[in-house]
């Protein structure tokens, strides 16, 4: 098909003498037509050049208009052209990471996680199809910081949400002197990592092993010698429980909220402050001062579809506690979830990681 080119000239133009001039040399007309002020018609791209210099002769004044490229764009056009782009963008910046947010009171661990999370090459403008999944950052996660029990993410529009869930804190206990010991399985589990303060180990890593199995040797070989050490130290092991739960349908959360600053006579009641303020020497005898955490009480409707937004993390808080300190959980699989009299009721399967060690005396025959 020719390519064409829409001539625009002024009406009361000579177009006798213009046509006439045209077909002089040869140049072919095509879709004449007429308005108040302009004629317009059409020639082929390749005569583009004959007509410039008949124009130029009758000194005619003229718009051209490539209709093979659409050179004129209608104010209709640029409206279609605005809508398609406010719906189009955003829908292609929907699909990138910009902003990654790690909710934890404590900035060293801000700071850990968000580099954690950049080795794992999940960094801000990235796509989130690209994103591993929850359950593979998890566990990466939690067993490189033991000090976390459960890791809740939550993906609103173009920011991410990490939400660290601390272990229980590990009372220190005073160590007695007393036989020297094995560790064994207190339960059946695959082994992830050890921590060992004394003692030699049994068995190795990803190595699945059953209740009573000895993890580590209380005693050290040299030749036919055998010396009792006695063994000392954590095993972590990975296992899967299945767990049913209850819950109200109707719940309320206190949701921490802005943090506010009091400053108080001494002797008056003492606050439970969040962070208390050092005062100059001169003032601590007269007042006190600190921030107190201030909460807002929310009320939900639970459902099925809410299960991801607030009961897994409910859920997961009241079982970390029941657990013993230093558990883990690394991977979570929702089995059933149903609502009967005003109650939420289901079951929940959970990858759990936790020291399975715990001490068994030397039997006497082997210490020789």
């Amino acid at each position: 098909m020719a390519q064409l080119i829409r001539i625009q000239i002024p009406v009361k133009t000579d177009q006798h003498m213009l046509f006439q001039r045209l077909f002089a040399v040869n140049i072919e007309i095509y879709s004449v037509y007429s308005s108040d002020k302009y004629l317009y018609f059409s020639i082929k791209r390749k005569d583009l050049k004959a007509f410039r210099k008949v124009r130029k002769a009758l000194k005619i004044p003229v718009h051209l208009v490539d209709e093979t490229k659409k050179g004129i764009i209608s104010l209709y056009s640029f409206s279609l052209i605005g809508v398609a782009l406010f719906l189009i963008i955003p829908v292609i910046l929907s699909q990138f990471i910009w902003t990654i947010h790690i909710d934890s009171d404590s900035p060293e661990s801000n700071v850990l996680l968000y580099e954690q999370l950049k080795e794992m090459n999940i960094r801000e403008k990235m796509l989130a199809s690209s994103l591993p999944s929850e359950q593979e950052i998890r566990q990466k996660i939690l067993l490189k910081y033991k000090e976390y029990s459960w890791v809740h993410f939550t993906q609103s529009g173009s920011t991410l949400t990490v939400s660290p869930m601390l272990a229980p804190i590990q009372s220190e206990r005073e160590i007695k002197e007393g036989p020297p010991v094995h560790l064994i399985a207190k339960r059946s589990g695959i082994i992830t990592d050890f921590e060992i303060v004394k003692g030699v180990r049994a068995v190795g890593k990803h190595i699945s092993v059953k209740k009573g199995d000895t993890l580590v040797n209380g005693f050290v070989t040299q030749g036919d010698k055998r010396i009792i050490t006695s063994a000392e130290g954590k095993v972590y092991a990975s296992y899967w429980i299945e767990l049913s739960f209850e819950l109200p349908k109707k719940v309320v959360i206190m949701k921490p909220n802005e943090r506010e600053l009091i400053i108080q006579r001494k002797g008056k009641e003492k606050l439970a402050y969040w962070k208390e303020i050092a005062l100059p020497s001169f003032l601590q005898k007269y007042v006190e001062a600190g921030y107190v955490q201030k909460n807002i009480e929310e009320s939900f409707e639970l459902n099925e579809k809410s299960i991801e937004r607030l009961i897994r993390p409910l859920l997961f808080q009241k079982i970390i506690n029941d657990l013993p300190a230093g558990t883990q959980i690394l991977e979570d699989k929702v089995l059933q979830v149903s609502i009967q009299n005003d109650k939420v009721k289901g079951k929940i399967l959970l990858l759990v990681n936790e020291n399975i060690a715990i001490p068994q005396v030397i039997p006497q025959g082997d210490e020789a």
